[in-house]
């Protein structure tokens, strides 16, 4: 499960529990010397990201499987309908 909203941990784990999901928490860290960091290569071309699949998002739970099995290079994209 992946959730953008700002919920607590209990109700984040209760949530994925009733789905009948795995839920991991991670936080990430947006600096200013860190965005810089990235802007040129990323703006130049120079860093690329390296998309695995796309699957529409009536297809996560596919991409989720296939996520787990370990075997993909690169991002799995989920394309909101």
């Amino acid at each position: 499960m992946v959730s953008v909203l700002p919920v607590g941990s209990a109700d984040f784990y209760e949530e994925a529990e009733r789905l009948g999901v795995r839920a991991v928490r991670m936080r990430v860290d947006a600096d200013r010397s860190g965005m810089e960091a990235i802007a040129e290569p990323a703006g130049s071309g120079k860093l690329k990201a390296t998309i695995a699949g796309t699957f529409p998002l009536a297809d996560a739970a596919k991409a989720h499987e296939l996520g787990d099995t370990g075997r993909t290079t690169g991002k799995l994209v989920l394309l909101a309908d």
